[in-house]
């Protein structure tokens, strides 16, 4: 998949599941650390991280990448 093609999806999203998805995927951290790094309740950033993987998967779809 083409590095471009991900980052465009991601401005398809809101900026706090970007954030997360930024937390927990491009720089590796965990759930515990992501929620202390964005200053959230541990349960907020599990809802936001699904939610934001759902949306990403919609807005490559829509990109003709993601099945």
């Amino acid at each position: 998949m083409e590095p471009e093609v991900v980052a465009e999806a991601l401005t398809a999203l809101s900026k706090q599941h970007r954030q997360v998805l930024i937390e927990c995927f491009f720089r590796g951290q965990d759930l515990t650390v992501a929620a202390q790094r964005l200053e959230l309740p541990l349960g907020t950033v599990k809802a936001r991280l699904t939610y934001a993987l759902r949306s990403l998967r919609l807005a490559l779809q829509e990109r003709g990448v993601a099945a």
